[in-house]
């Protein structure tokens, strides 16, 4: 995949029936009254209902906590509406600006030459132009994850839903700013407005909204997915073949050690499978096997991908499992040491163990133990070059752009203060960023600034700060974000024990005597 497919596979495929970015209306345009008219419109009955909460006096009644929590809901729908309306403008004015940017005549060194900036060099690199408003797009949904701490993915979502209520539906924001309707209703409407005609579109606002200041959210769903299809302009087999080809596989990881495994596939093929699975479930039942049935349906699965069905050998594939296990911990106590499955986290050593057994390499890693962050590897069988790549997997565990989790196995190294300027390959001027967050900080103007404590300082665009902690760090107690560079975390005296855990030093020779 080249660096430009790696970036564009993340733009948001949705449609809505509105005008590019730049030439949408927002209120600042038509003069500060309006800009005002339409805050007031926006805040003054957030103001209003959060006053009159604050001013009730303690709940007394069952009663009485029903009201609150209606008026509680109403505020949830207001603040989303204002949100919604913040983030829509706020995205438009920074096209505005990037646009009045580019217009602007170019830089002239003292030869009177055109002088060609260091980040339009790195666009050319990256195969990508910086006034692309895919691109632009993609730095401001950066940009709000961070001031709203929140993922690229939910606030791309978001963006979504404000613009689709800003420059589609306006009846529809109207009456989520008052708290008429819930969010979800809302967010509902306007995702079944994609593909649609905007007069379509209107015609779903007028029959849904009086429908959602009453009905449940998921009578607004079903109502709202009905008309989509009525009134959508492709027949439903052509729209069957293009989502077919929209196919995939996700994943993600939850407690306990456990993960999901989600696909998203053809409505038969699944029921294919599924009904494949319930057969050999019910075909292979033996009164002595205790599990319970959704679990050898899950079991016949994994051995199915795993180790093949019945008479077959199976995949010829075998999973890749990294497994870490700090030496430090391992050697204070062992009962509560934890060890690190690459891509998810901290499984059970004795997990570890057994996975680690059969492992073809072993990897040692000095951790800090106040902070848990990886400070070194073991050296004995790798070069530098390798060490330090170890070090960094481990240290970093995953992307070090904020809110960003693509594992550690999909980053490269980056350097913090670039090479071209000077900047060394050591362990306090190396992070591992993604492929489309490099180009970030070398394309679109991110800053990062490495600090004493292994933590990385980021500056977006606009200037909003992030601290992005290093993926093993388990405790923040030594971290003090208030100032610009946090304390450095007590160091680990390297004696002779802990050389020889780390196979940094021979064991001492047994005496004969």
């Amino acid at each position: 995949m080249s660096k430009r497919e790696a970036f564009h596979s993340q733009d948001d495929p949705r449609r809505l029936p509105i005008s590019p970015p730049g030439t949408r209306r927002i209120p600042g345009i038509d003069g500060l009254w309006a800009a005002n008219l339409d805050k007031d419109n926006l805040f003054t009955q957030i103001a209003a209902t959060a006053t009159h909460l604050y001013e009730q006096p303690p709940v007394t009644s069952s009663a009485q906590g029903l009201e609150r929590l209606k008026a509680i809901a109403r505020l949830h729908s207001m603040l989303d509406a204002a949100e919604a309306a913040v983030l829509a403008d706020s995205y438009e004015y920074l096209v505005a600006e990037t646009v009045s940017q580019g217009s602007q005549e170019p830089l002239l060194d003292d030869l009177g030459e055109i002088e060609e900036p260091v980040e339009d060099q790195s666009a050319y690199f990256y195969g990508v132009n910086r006034s692309d408003e895919s691109l632009i797009r993609s730095s401001f949904v950066a940009e709000a994850a961070v001031a709203l701490r929140s993922s690229e993915r939910k606030v791309q979502d978001k963006l979504f839903f404000a613009e689709g209520l800003r420059h589609l539906c306006p009846d529809i924001l109207d009456a989520l700013s008052v708290g008429e309707i819930t969010t979800r209703s809302a967010q509902e409407i306007v995702k079944h407005s994609q593909d649609l005609a905007p007069e379509d579109v209107q015609l779903m606002q007028q029959t849904l909204l009086p429908i959602a200041r009453q009905a449940t959210d998921s009578a607004v769903a079903q109502r709202a997915r009905k008309m989509h299809e009525r009134l959508h302009p492709k027949p439903i087999e052509e729209r069957h073949k293009k989502s077919a080809e929209d196919r995939k596989v996700i994943y993600w990881h939850e407690a306990n050690g456990m993960s999901v495994i989600q696909l998203h596939l053809p409505a038969e093929k699944a029921l294919a499978i599924i009904n494949t699975v319930n057969w050999h479930a019910v075909r292979n039942a033996d009164p002595a096997d205790h599990r319970t049935e959704q679990q050898r349906r899950l079991d016949i699965i994994c051995d199915a991908l795993l180790d093949g069905w019945p008479a077959t050998e199976g995949t010829p594939l075998k999973a890749r499992v990294a497994v870490t296990i700090p030496a430090l911990e391992m050697l204070a106590d062992p009962k509560r040491a934890l060890a690190d499955l690459e891509g998810y986290g901290p499984i059970p050593v004795g997990t570890a163990l057994l996975i680690a057994k059969d492992a073809p390499s072993f990897i040692k890693v000095l951790t800090d133990p106040w902070s848990g962050a990886a400070i070194d590897v073991g050296r004995e069988k790798y070069r530098p070059s390798k060490a330090l790549r170890d070090l960094l997997r481990s240290r970093d565990v995953a992307c070090r752009f904020p809110g960003c989790n693509r594992p550690a196995e999909s980053a490269e190294i980056d350097h913090i203060d670039a090479w071209a300027k000077g900047g060394h390959t050591t362990r306090s001027n190396t992070h591992l960023l993604c492929k489309r967050h490099q180009m970030f900080k070398h394309v679109l103007g991110w800053q990062a600034t490495y600090l004493p404590d292994g933590s990385v300082n980021w500056r977006s665009p606009n200037g909003m700060i992030c601290v992005e902690l290093p993926g093993s760090v388990t405790s923040v107690q030594n971290f003090d974000f208030e100032k610009e560079q946090t304390p450095m975390l007590p160091t680990i005296e390297l004696n002779d024990r802990v050389r020889r855990v780390l196979g940094w030093l021979e064991p001492p020779e047994e005496s004969t005597a």
